[in-house]
């Protein structure tokens, strides 16, 4: 799980992501490193820039396909949201599963 370095978290970072998920859940950020980055510059470019403490609580989200990813953010107003994220970043785990749910 280097490649989160380069998002600007640390190893200490790094260490709380894998002992605070269960172990598949573990193996499928390091498996699906692809999905993760680009779900990861997508955060970030939609401009949530608190999005390394997005990864860091709520890893498990990164894991959607990208279409699905997505599709979570068009459902909700972008600076709302960037807004409500600066404050709590627990919101966007509350958008997946609303999104989820209905």
């Amino acid at each position: 799980m280097e490649y989160l370095l380069s998002f600007g978290l640390t190893n200490e970072d790094l260490e709380t992501i894998k002992t605070h998920v269960p172990d598949d859940v573990y193996s499928e950020l390091t498996l699906f490193k692809n999905i993760v980055i680009k779900n990861i510059e997508y955060l970030r470019d939609f401009g949530v820039e608190n999005f390394a403490q997005v990864v860091i609580k709520y890893p498990e989200i990164f894991l959607r396909d990208e279409g699905s990813f997505r599709n979570v953010f068009s459902k909700f107003d972008r600076e709302d949201l960037i807004n409500k994220c600066k404050k709590n970043v627990a919101v966007i785990k509350k958008m997946v599963e609303f999104v989820d749910n209905n």
